[in-house]
C-alpha cells in the first residue's frame, strides 16, 4: 500500500504543476521588443543565420526523419530479437529507442514552445525560459504519475 506521505507529495506536486501551467497560459498576448536597428554582424550571427537556413530544408527535415525513424527500427528489431543478438545487446538497444523517443519528445516540446514564443514576438530569453518551463512541467507531471502509479 502507498504512504500516505507518497500521496501527499504527489498532490502538492500536481497541485504545482497546474498553478505554474495556469501563470504561464495567463501570460499570453506579444511582448514588444525596441529595436536597436541593426547589430554589429558576429560570428555567431552569421552562425545562427546558416543554420536557419539548413533549418528550413525540406531535405534536411526529410533525411532527419528517415535516419531517426530507422535507427528506431533497428533499435526496436534489436530489442524485440528478431535474430541470435546478445542479451546484453537487447538491453541495450531498449535503452537507445527508449532515449532516442524521449529526445525527440523532448526536442518537440522546447523547439515548438520557443518558437512559438518567437512568433509571438518575444525575445530568445523569453522562448528558452518558455522552452525550460514546458519541459519542467513534463518532468513534475512525470514525477507526479511516478509517485501515484509507482
Amino acid at each position: 500500500m502507498v504512504e500516505i506521505g507518497y500521496l501527499a507529495s504527489a498532490a502538492f506536486m500536481g497541485l504545482l504543476l497546474v498553478a505554474v501551467a495556469a501563470a504561464v497560459a495567463r501570460h499570453e498576448g506579444r511582448v514588444s521588443v525596441p529595436d536597436d536597428g541593426p547589430g554589429p554582424d558576429s560570428r555567431w550571427d552569421a552562425t545562427v543565420e546558416t543554420l536557419e537556413e539548413v533549418t528550413r530544408s525540406p531535405t534536411v527535415w526529410t533525411l532527419t526523419f528517415v535516419v531517426i525513424t530507422a535507427a528506431i527500427g533497428v533499435g526496436v528489431i534489436l530489442f524485440v530479437g528478431g535474430g541470435p543478438v546478445p542479451e546484453g545487446t537487447q538491453a541495450l538497444a531498449g535503452i537507445i529507442v527508449a532515449g532516442i523517443l524521449a529526445l525527440v519528445v523532448c526536442a518537440f516540446l522546447f523547439v515548438g514552445t520557443y518558437l512559438t514564443a518567437k512568433s509571438k514576438g518575444r525575445s530568445t530569453a523569453w522562448g528558452v525560459a518558455e522552452g525550460t518551463a514546458v519541459l519542467s512541467l513534463v518532468l513534475i507531471l512525470v514525477i507526479v504519475l511516478s509517485l501515484v502509479i509507482g
